[in-house]
C-alpha cells in the first residue's frame, strides 16, 4: 500500500512539474518562448534549411552526419520543443473567429531565415500567448490586426495553393500550446522540409484532427488532388484515388473539381 501511494505521489509531482513548465500561461514557458523567439527560432530555421536542401545538405544526405549533427538537434526539438499541425482552410478560419485576445501578423520566420522563397512574407499570424510575446520582442516587425484581416491573409495564401499549420510550443506531457498560424509551402516551410527529409519519427508533425475521405462515385481520377497534396498521401489506383497517410491539410478537398473529397 505504501509503495502504491509513493508511486501515486511521484506521478502527481511529475504532472505538476510538467504543468509548471508547459502550462499555457506558465511564466517559465513564456520566458522560454521569449528566448526562443529572440535568439533561437530564425538561426535554427536557417541552419536546418541549409542542412536539408541548401549548401550544407550533405549533412542530411549521409548516414553518419545525420546521426552526429542532424538527429540530436531535430529529434528533441520536434518532439518536445516546437512543431506544427496541418489544418484545413475552413478550420483555420473557425479557429481565428473563436479567438479571444490579440492577434498579430509579421514576416514568416522561415522565409526570413533562408530568403529562398517567393511567397508573401507577412503571413506569420501569432495568436493566444504568442501574440503578446512576439509584439513585445519584435515591436517593429509585428503589428496587431483584426480577425477579419487575419482571415483575409489566410484566404490570400490559400488562393496561392499554400497550406496552413498551427504551431505549438513546449510539447511536454500532453501540452499543446498553440501560438502561431503559419501559411506554408513545400519549398519554404522548414518544419515541413525537416519532416519530409528526416521522417515522421525524427521530426514529427502533429497530424490534423481530420483526414480526407473520397467518394468513389464522384471521383474521376483526374489527379488534381495528387498534385495538390504536399504530403504524398494520395495515389491513383484503377482510375480512382486512394488515400494513404493523410496529415489533414485539406488541400485535396479544396482542389478536387468533382467535390469527391471531404475532410472528416
Amino acid at each position: 500500500m505504501k509503495k502504491a501511494n509513493g508511486i501515486i505521489i511521484r506521478i502527481v509531482a511529475i504532472t505538476q512539474l510538467f504543468h509548471l513548465i508547459s502550462g499555457e500561461y506558465s511564466p517559465i514557458r513564456l520566458w522560454l518562448m521569449r528566448i526562443f523567439a529572440r535568439f533561437i527560432e530564425v538561426p535554427i530555421l536557417h541552419l536546418s534549411y541549409l542542412a536539408c536542401v541548401g549548401r550544407l545538405r550533405f549533412l542530411a544526405n549521409f548516414f553518419l552526419t545525420r546521426w552526429l549533427f542532424i538527429y540530436p538537434i531535430a529529434y528533441p526539438f520536434g518532439h518536445y520543443g516546437d512543431t506544427g499541425k496541418p489544418m484545413p482552410y475552413k478550420d483555420v478560419i473557425e479557429l481565428i473567429q473563436s479567438l479571444d485576445g490579440k492577434i498579430a501578423v509579421g514576416p514568416c520566420r522561415c522565409r526570413i531565415g533562408h530568403r529562398a522563397c517567393d511567397h508573401p512574407m507577412e503571413t506569420d499570424i501569432v495568436i493566444k500567448t504568442g501574440a503578446p510575446v512576439w509584439l513585445e520582442v519584435f515591436p517593429h516587425e509585428y503589428r496587431e490586426i483584426s480577425k477579419e484581416k487575419a482571415c483575409r491573409i489566410i484566404q490570400e495564401c490559400a488562393n496561392l495553393g499554400m497550406f496552413h499549420m498551427v504551431f505549438m510550443h513546449c510539447l511536454i506531457g500532453s501540452a499543446r500550446n498553440e501560438y502561431v498560424i503559419c501559411n506554408c509551402c513545400v519549398d519554404g516551410c522548414v518544419p515541413y522540409i525537416l519532416n519530409r527529409k528526416l521522417g515522421q519519427k525524427i521530426f514529427p508533425l502533429i497530424k490534423g484532427n481530420k483526414v480526407a475521405s473520397v467518394d468513389p462515385g464522384r471521383c474521376e481520377g483526374c489527379g488534381k488532388c495528387v498534385e495538390a497534396c504536399p504530403f504524398d498521401a494520395r495515389r491513383i489506383i484503377n482510375g480512382k484515388i486512394t488515400v494513404r497517410e493523410c496529415y489533414g491539410c485539406g488541400l485535396c478537398e479544396r482542389y478536387c473539381p468533382e467535390n469527391a473529397t471531404r475532410m472528416v
